[in-house]
């Protein structure tokens, strides 16, 4: 029984690794400036971020903002910024890295793949510190999915949206937002709350297709999240057969919650996305039978554990996109805390 609920723990250990909320920005006040389209861009790729992902954002920001933009070489990491004790480098040590002449104006960003925190910030780790004379410093340690599904999409859209803030406030003039789906919204704490943003300062009022789906979705996804955590709470999981009896009712459950979020009809702006997140549900649903099979025919505490992380990472992936979709009734039913 201990080492049953033991391998189970892998599930909320990995799944409080991913919701916490202990992440932050370190901001300034931005005031608007008539002449903040002239400013260009910088990014400079700080120790081992690759310098294609660098060229692809600006790419990416010349397209979407209209603003110039350019990538310059990259920049070591002295070892000294880093804090042993905390393991992560000290985000206003990395932002002294970024230099400019003194008679430009350029906005310049640090991105760096390496994790960070602020001193002046009581957060766990920061995504970005920027400083309002026109230097950011953006990582994207806590934005990649590596640990529990490869995603290099997911993990790119989420530094665009993270990337974008920073020029909108340095080189556009753009004040924060209280609307959690605009890309300059005021109070970023976790990955969740990137997910649930749009790539728009100003995001348009959803179509009238998108509410009915929204409307639709979420009453099928807060319907099956109550049934899910009473199917979690009257189960008895202190037994290997207390446990198959779980896994085999929990499959049936999703498969129908599956089928009805399936019959909402989807805007046509979101099919595509939505078809995504359909063949993610069904692989996950089909992973967990696979699983259960393996069980009854020889139950191991290894088998466990591999169920256990491959239904965290699974459930992850499908819960960014349905914030991503704008939806977060849907984005609870998947949480890993949830659906893990």
């Amino acid at each position: 029984m201990v080492r049953l609920l033991a391998a189970l723990a892998v599930t909320s250990a990995l799944a409080l690794a991913i919701a916490s909320g202990a992440a932050g920005e370190g901001s300034a006040s931005v005031v608007a400036n008539s002449t903040a389209q002239s400013r260009t861009v910088v990014f400079v790729p700080l120790g081992k971020f690759p310098s294609a992902d660098a060229n692809a954002l600006a790419r990416h920001l010349r397209s979407r903002l209209g603003v110039r933009t350019r990538v310059a070489g990259s920049t070591a990491i002295p070892r000294s910024m880093r804090d042993g004790a905390r393991k992560q480098y000290v985000a206003q040590k990395l932002i002294t890295l970024l230099s400019r002449p003194s008679t430009s104006r350029d906005v310049v960003i640090g991105l760096t793949v390496e994790d960070m925190y602020s001193m002046s910030e009581g957060f766990r780790f920061v995504f970005s510190l920027r400083d309002p004379d026109g230097f950011a410093v953006v990582s994207r340690a806590r934005m990649d999915p590596r640990a529990l599904v490869p995603d290099p999409a997911l993990r790119m859209r989420r530094l665009q949206k993270m990337v974008m803030r920073n020029v909108g406030s340095l080189a556009l003039g753009r004040s924060l937002s209280g609307n959690p789906r605009s890309v300059m919204y005021g109070s970023i704490l976790s990955v969740d709350d990137l997910d649930y943003m749009t790539q728009e300062v100003r995001p348009a009022a959803p179509s009238r297709a998108r509410r009915i789906w929204l409307a639709g979705a979420n009453r099928v996804c807060k319907s099956a999240t109550s049934r899910e955590v009473a199917l979690w709470s009257r189960s008895n999981l202190d037994t290997q057969e207390g446990f198959v009896a779980f896994l085999q009712e929990n499959i049936e459950l999703r498969e129908r919650h599956r089928s009805e979020l399936a019959a909402v009809p989807p805007a046509p702006e979101d099919r595509g996305m939505l078809r995504a997140l359909q063949t993610r549900f069904k692989g996950a649903v089909a992973a967990d039978r696979a699983a259960l099979a393996k069980l009854e025919a020889s139950w191991s505490q290894r088998g466990l554990g591999l169920w256990a992380v491959q239904r965290v990472r699974l459930s992850a992936t499908m819960k960014a996109s349905a914030l991503e979709l704008g939806s977060r009734a849907c984005g609870r039913y998947f949480d890993p805390q949830i659906n893990g």
